[in-house]
């Protein structure tokens, strides 16, 4: 293990890049970047290989534990690269940041075979917890005034190309854990959301066929109201926020991102533990306005969750 008083900081595996500081979310949609070509995936994806072998090597060095899916690097970088990764992800990344969220800076992303690898800057801050603890937002610091202020100038955005497309930024399908087969879209309307959200509905977790179209009927109330098409994050779990001295320092993991109907964000976080302090977190941040999506959600998962858990 190297003594880290021989070495400068930005080199150790610790260093994070300053939290990036905007007081201001760009409220207008950002420009859809351009999707890397197929030599440059290709040849940033051998790039990133070296990477992943030296990242083995500089970890073991400084006695710092590196997962498969998350290798630390030196100079504030990490490199992702799991089966989940995509390019639709880089996509929203980039489209976040441009409107001055405190997401990663994406340096590179390449290609190795059917799996995606993105290098980043590695950002300040600590990962909330979820907890069974009572929210307020008072007590809690500036983090979660700025992640509203996020999720506002999100739902402001429009789908550049149609205001009821559902799919992701570069018009393919939405990777989700929460959807049967882990993937959604891309669909022109809500309603073939829905049919596609019920196709591998059953019975099986109904003890009467009286209670199972009951809880169909529950789930299928979720096009009694028409709903914009808002920028979605997809994921929005406490995990996936880091916090830095009371600040909103890292809005992460966005491999869900892209238009969705705009309950989606809220009950996607609410379907589970509603006395829990993300919960509560959720519901003050916006998730109060789809209480009876939230019931509709709800009875979905009951009649499909054996499509899609423990796939992914």
């Amino acid at each position: 293990m190297i003594p880290e008083s021989w070495i400068p900081e930005i080199l150790s595996p610790q260093f994070t890049w300053p939290r990036p500081i905007s007081t201001v979310i760009v409220e207008g949609t950002p420009l859809v970047p351009r999707v890397p070509s197929k030599l440059s995936l290709r040849t940033w994806g051998f790039v990133h290989s070296l990477l992943a072998s030296f990242s083995k090597r500089y970890c073991s060095l400084w006695g710092v534990y590196s997962t498969f899916s998350c290798r630390e690097l030196l100079f504030g970088l990490v490199l992702k690269w799991t089966e989940r990764t995509s390019i639709e992800e880089v996509m929203a990344m980039k489209m976040a940041r441009a409107a001055g969220m405190p997401v990663p800076k994406v340096i590179s992303c390449g290609k190795h075979g059917g799996w995606v690898s993105i290098l980043m800057t590695r950002l300040p801050g600590t990962p909330l917890l979820n907890s069974d603890e009572q929210f307020d937002a008072d007590a809690e610091g500036p983090w979660v005034h700025e992640l509203k202020q996020c999720l506002h100038a999100m739902r402001l955005w429009r789908c550049p190309t149609d205001s009821k497309y559902i799919g992701s930024v570069i018009g393919t399908a939405i990777h989700s854990i929460r959807v049967p087969m882990h993937r959604m879209g891309p669909f022109t309307y809500e309603a073939e959301l829905l049919k596609h959200l019920l196709s591998p509905a059953s019975m099986h977790s109904f003890i009467s066929t009286r209670e199972y179209e009951a809880t169909l009927l529950r789930a299928k109330r979720l096009n009694m109201r028409p709903h914009r098409i808002t920028f979605t994050h997809g994921d929005l779990q406490a995990h996936n926020i880091l916090v830095d001295e009371g600040h909103l320092s890292g809005f992460l993991d966005w491999e869900s991102g892209g238009w969705c109907p705009e309950y989606w964000e809220f009950t996607t976080s609410m379907r589970y533990a509603k006395s829990s302090w993300w919960y509560q977190t959720s519901y003050w941040l916006g998730g109060d306005q789809y209480m009876p999506e939230l019931d509709s959600d709800k009875a979905l998962n009951t009649l499909t969750v054996d499509s899609y858990v423990g796939l992914w």
